[in-house]
């Protein structure tokens, strides 16, 4: 993380590297992921994130793993690597459900938890549930569960009540490691604002475009994710001048995630590419796995260790 007086006086910020693994194909297999988050440990990366996802396609042939499971059983076999969904849905997720699923998680790694969020962009994950998949609507059970989330963290008794959700003298305990929160990392759909205005309260933002098709087809499973999705370094520089104008405290520590893939590009270009991304603010930057790759392929990339060292 970085504070915005360090990012408006030009100080240098320091870029970590993660691997941003698909959950789909032969990664539903949670031995497989396990085995490659050790492994992007052992080669000095500094954060393994796997998607949260129950349905890409609308019919549901995409095999996925849970990522509650799978990031427990990293948790478990890893010591120092960050890890967390990137993203998870809040506004699916019962927040008190999450609330413990997510302590526990950080009390299970010691303090390593970073929560990636977002509204959910796929309808089937919510219309094929019978639930309401109107964005205005999860953005509401989105902002109300995050602040379920971060009050049953602290350990004291919660009582809360909207037109949603209704606690009644809640109280969690264990709390997590991290305190005074599990850092909040919140998706942002470009060119659309509201996310990034959500992401100023909490502790990072991770913005990627919208592709222009999305809305329509609701099918994913034939989405090039890193070239529609990934954000250029320009993008980065306007979210994070556009967030910094929005923090009340300039000097709480906040993270801004670039992502993209590195993969087959010459280490000089790589080198050029991340060097523009940390210059525009960017604090992580996230290297998407190609779900197609087979198991060996992404071993062997990983092993290698993060792009540009």
């Amino acid at each position: 993380m970085f504070t915005w007086e360090e990012y408006r006086h030009g100080e240098k910020i320091f870029m970590k590297y993660a691997v941003f693994a698909p959950a789909t194909h032969d990664y539903a297999e949670p031995g497989i992921m396990v085995d490659l988050a050790k492994a992007a440990e052992e080669a000095g990366w500094d954060g393994f994130f796997i998607a949260d996802h129950i349905m890409l396609d609308p019919d549901g042939n995409l095999p996925l793993a849970d990522p509650t499971v799978v990031l427990s059983a990293i948790a478990a076999v890893t010591e120092k690597i960050k890890l967390g969904p990137m993203v998870t849905p809040v506004s699916r997720r019962r927040p008190w459900k999450l609330a413990k699923e997510l302590a526990t998680l950080d009390r299970l790694s010691n303090g390593r938890v970073i929560f990636g969020v977002g509204l959910g962009g796929m309808e089937q994950e919510f219309a094929n549930f019978g639930e309401n998949p109107d964005k205005k609507y999860l953005a509401k059970r989105t902002d109300e569960g995050l602040e379920i989330i971060e009050r049953l963290h602290k350990g004291e008794p919660v009582n809360f009540q909207s037109d949603i959700y209704r606690l009644t003298n809640a109280r969690f305990l264990p709390p997590p490691v991290q305190q005074p929160r599990i850092p909040v990392w919140v998706a942002s759909m470009l060119p659309a604002k509201a996310g990034q205005r959500r992401s100023a309260r909490w502790d990072g933002v991770m913005p990627h475009n919208l592709p222009a098709d999305l809305e329509q087809t609701q099918d994913a499973s034939e989405l090039d994710w890193v070239k529609e999705m990934s954000p250029s370094p320009s993008s980065i520089r306007e979210v994070a001048e556009f967030v910094s104008g929005l923090r009340e405290d300039k000097n709480a520590p906040f993270d801004v995630v670039a992502s993209g893939s590195t993969s087959g590009m010459e280490s000089e270009s790589v080198s050029k590419l991340l060097e523009a991304y940390r210059q525009a603010g960017a604090t992580w930057w996230l290297e998407w796995i190609d779900e197609n790759w087979s198991v060996a392929k992404l071993r062997k990339f990983i092993m290698n260790g993060p792009p540009g060292n």
